[in-house]
C-alpha cells in the first residue's frame, strides 16, 4: 500500500515536470541532435500486406494508408509461433523504410537474425540495411542516460524510470532500496565521468554499504548484466538512433527483458523529446520506426511506461511502433486504452482468453469472438485485419491463396 502511494505520487511529480517542461520554447534544454530535415517527409504512405495482399474471399487488392492525418501509425502483428507474422511484419516494414527513408531499431528478442546465412531472403534484404549487434557477446554502444546538463526534470524521469526498469526484473526490492537506487543512478549522471551499468553497479553498493546494507537482488541483477557484453556508453541517442539497428539479444530470459526495458527507455527518452514532424497534404511525416519481436516479454510489464508513452505520444514525433506478439491476452490489462492507440492490427490464427478480446474491442469497432481468430477462419497465409477508418477483414497475405 505505502509502496502503491509512492508510486504514484512518483508518476503525478513525473507527469507535472513533464507538463510543465511543455511550456518551454521548442527544444529548450535539449543538448540532443535534431533529426536531419526532410526526413520521412514523403506524403502519403501506402502499404501492401504481404506479398498476396487480397481480400480474402473475394480476392480483391488489399493495401492501407499508414500516416494519414489523426489516425495512429501503430501496427500489432498477433499469431502462434510460425504462422507468419514476423516475415508478414519485417516485408511490411522494409516497405515503410524503402518509402520514407527513415531509420529503425528492430528489438530481436527470439533471437531470429543471429545468422543472416539462415535468414529468409526478405529477412535477409531488411538486415542489410542495418547495423547488426548481438548483446551477450557485443555491447551495444548507446549510452541510455541524459547528459549532465539536462534539465532537472529530464534527469528525474530518466532516473525513476531507470530504476522501474531495473527493480522490474529484481525480487521485491524494498522502499528503500528503490530510493537508493534513484540516487545511484542520478549521481552517476551527475557526475560527468563514466555511465556504464557498471558504475551505476558500483555506486549503488557505495551507497548500501554507507547505509550498512548487504548486496541485494539489485546488486545480483546488474551483476549478471555487467558479466556479459551488454551496454557500453559510445553513441549518443542522437547518434544511435539516428542510424538503423537490428539488436539480438542472446541472453537469459531475465536480463532479455531488462534489456529491452533499457531500450525501451532510451528510445521513449530520445524521440519524444524531438519537436513534431510535419504534415504533407494531410499525410504526417515520419521519423523513425521502432519494432519489437516477442512483445509479450515487455507488455506483461504493466508498469512500463516508456512503451506506452511511444505509442500515446510518437505519432506527433514521426514514431512508429510495430508490435509482434502471440495473442490477444499480451495486451490485456495495458493502461491508457493501449490497444486503441494502435492503429492497425494483423492477426493469424492464435488463441485467446476472453479478457484478452475485451481489450480488441476498442481498436476493432465491436465486439470480436474467438472463431474469428481461429484456424478454421484463419488458414496458413490468411490474417483478420483492422485499419483506420475500414471494416474488419480477412486478407490473404502469403502463399497459395485457400479455397473459400
Amino acid at each position: 500500500m505505502i509502496r502503491d502511494e509512492l508510486e504514484h505520487c512518483e508518476r503525478n511529480h513525473i507527469k507535472l515536470a513533464t507538463r510543465l517542461a511543455d511550456y518551454l520554447p521548442e527544444g529548450a534544454g535539449q543538448s540532443t541532435i535534431p533529426f536531419a530535415a526532410g526526413i520521412g517527409e514523403k506524403g502519403e504512405i501506402r502499404l501492401k500486406l504481404g506479398p498476396a495482399s487480397k481480400t480474402f474471399p473475394g480476392a480483391k487488392p488489399f493495401d492501407f494508408v499508414l500516416n494519414a492525418q489523426g489516425a495512429p501509425p501503430h501496427i500489432a502483428f498477433m499469431g502462434s509461433s510460425g504462422g507468419g507474422k514476423t516475415l508478414t511484419g519485417v516485408q511490411l516494414a522494409q516497405q515503410i523504410v524503402e518509402q520514407t527513408e527513415i531509420p529503425f531499431l528492430f528489438i530481436d528478442v527470439k533471437p531470429e537474425f543471429t545468422s543472416e546465412s539462415d535468414l529468409h531472403p526478405d529477412l535477409q534484404t531488411f538486415a542489410r540495411r542495418a547495423r547488426h549487434v548481438e548483446v551477450g557477446k557485443q555491447a551495444l554502444p548507446l549510452d541510455f542516460l541524459p547528459p549532465a546538463d539536462a534539465p532537472v526534470h529530464k534527469i528525474a524521469t530518466s532516473a525513476m524510470r531507470l530504476r522501474d526498469s531495473l527493480v522490474m526484473c529484481c525480487k521485491n526490492p524494498g522502499d528503500r532500496q528503490r530510493d537508493i537506487l534513484r540516487e545511484a543512478i542520478e549521481e552517476v549522471i551527475a557526475s560527468r565521468g563514466s555511465r556504464g551499468l557498471e558504475d551505476i553497479l558500483a555506486t549503488y553498493q557505495q551507497h548500501l554499504r554507507n547505509e550498512g546494507k548487504e548486496d541485494d537482488s539489485i546488486v545480483s541483477r546488474l551483476n549478471e548484466l555487467t558479466r556479459l557484453p551488454s551496454f557500453a556508453p559510445d553513441l549518443q541517442p542522437a547518434e544511435f538512433f539516428q542510424q538503423s539497428w537490428i539488436v539480438t539479444l542472446n541472453l537469459p530470459e531475465e536480463l532479455k527483458r531488462l534489456a529491452t526495458l533499457l531500450l525501451l527507455d532510451a528510445a521513449s527518452g530520445f524521440l519524444l523529446d524531438q519537436s513534431e514532424t510535419p504534415s504533407t497534404s494531410n499525410f504526417r511525416s515520419l521519423r523513425h520506426l521502432l519494432i519489437v519481436d516477442e512483445a509479450r516479454k515487455v507488455l506483461r510489464d504493466r508498469r512500463s511506461e516508456s512503451l506506452v508513452d511511444l505509442i500515446r505520444k510518437g505519432r506527433s514525433k514521426g514514431v512508429t511502433v510495430m508490435l509482434l506478439s502471440q495473442d490477444p491476452s499480451d495486451f490485456e490489462g495495458e493502461i491508457d486504452d493501449f490497444t486503441t492507440q494502435l492503429g492497425t492490427v494483423v492477426s493469424f490464427a492464435c488463441a485467446q482468453s476472453q479478457r484478452g478480446l475485451r481489450n480488441l474491442i476498442g481498436v476493432f469497432g465491436r465486439k470480436v469472438l474467438p472463431e474469428e481468430f481461429s484456424s478454421a477462419q484463419l488458414p496458413r497465409g490468411i490474417a483478420f485485419v483492422k485499419v483506420p477508418e475500414q471494416l474488419p477483414e480477412r486478407v490473404h497475405c502469403w502463399g497459395d491463396a485457400p479455397a473459400n
